[in-house]
């Protein structure tokens, strides 16, 4: 539009396709560890399309549909995201959980969301920290948070969440049919963001020594006698109620009650039937009070310990402390 001596005169702009190509408007950067789904449906937000309709234009309409997609993302629908946005078809393939070496200790996904949610005495797909998604510039879902033997945030140090604090149903943001973020819960509207009480220090030390024997596993360190060590973790079956279950079968409450439990030294619930996956349990157990953490035990092997003072005081190492420390060794090994 311009204005001239004789009024005022209209132009037609270049249409948005021509000018775009067939890119989206918005393009959402992946945040550090976030699940394939999460990225989706901050996509689908930024772009103004309800999650719930995203699905049927990415090819993957149905029930659960972008946590199926964590799980398998087929090349046509890799593609297609790779035509709209500005983001390498590695970096979107990288969000998966697939191929996945630590399947057996997912949670699982059901096939409808009524299913995955209701029960109340059955996980969820999903877990959060409230807190995370709280301080978060952009609320995202992590990775880590699908994982059964993880209870509390590494973070923040309070118990983790499966269920929407306010009407007690999970997760469903990829049914949600409204424009709205996907920390609001898509069953009864309200936040995720209810703070959750800490979690015991046993418990804490417990699952983070499972979680750096996990990733030991993922990195290629495997065990002897060709036996997995998720397979060991997810066939352990514990007596509730009248049921065995599985780890990965259990809800938050159940998961975090039984760590809780291996770690006081109270009655656990492996009742009298004995296996290598209740003996490797058991193992795991005993040696979590005196576990520091993997990047502890190296900052201790590779780096100069400070004088002893009278007014000293030590802090916990720098990540740039552990690379530097780390490129010393590699340079040692070189010299002949």
């Amino acid at each position: 539009m311009r204005f001239g001596p004789t009024g005022i005169s209209v132009t037609p702009a270049e249409r948005y396709e021509g000018a775009a190509g067939n890119r989206w408007p918005v393009a959402i950067k992946p945040a550090p560890g976030e699940l394939l789904s999460s990225w989706l449906h901050r996509l689908a937000y930024a772009n103004g399309i309800p999650p719930h309709y995203f699905g049927a234009l990415l090819g993957a309409p149905g029930q659960n549909w972008s946590a199926r997609l964590d799980r398998a993302l087929p090349d046509r629908i890799l593609q297609f995201l790779g035509e709209h946005i500005h983001i390498p078809l590695e970096d979107i393939a990288a969000l998966t959980i697939a191929p996945d070496p630590l399947a057996r200790l997912r949670l699982p996904l059901r096939a409808s969301p009524q299913q995955s949610c209701a029960p109340k005495t059955q996980a969820t797909w999903l877990q959060f920290c409230p807190a995370c998604l709280a301080e978060d510039e952009t609320p995202y879902f992590r990775r880590g948070w699908s994982l059964a033997t993880r209870v509390s945030c590494f973070r923040h140090g309070c118990r983790l969440r499966d269920r929407c604090p306010s009407c007690g149903q999970g997760l469903a943001p990829f049914s949600q049919k409204r424009l709205v973020p996907h920390q609001i819960c898509a069953w009864c509207g309200a936040a995720l963001c209810k703070r959750t009480r800490p979690a015991a220090n046993g418990v804490r030390r417990l699952e983070r020594l499972i979680d750096d024997l996990l990733r030991l596993h993922a990195a290629g360190h495997r065990m002897a006698e060709g036996r997995s060590l998720p397979d060991l973790l997810g066939s352990a079956c514990f007596q509730f109620g009248k049921q065995r279950m599985s780890i990965a079968r259990l809800p938050h409450r159940d998961r975090y009650h039984l760590l809780r439990q291996l770690t006081e030294g109270q009655s656990t619930p492996f009742g009298t039937r004995r296996s290598p996956a209740i003996s490797y349990w058991k193992r795991v157990a005993q040696a979590a009070p005196a576990w520091s953490g993997l990047v502890t035990s190296f900052s201790d092997a590779v780096l100069p310990r400070p004088k002893a003072g009278p007014c000293s005081t030590t802090a916990g190492p720098h990540l740039a402390d552990l690379v530097q420390a780390a490129a010393r060794l590699h340079q040692q090994r070189q010299v002949p």
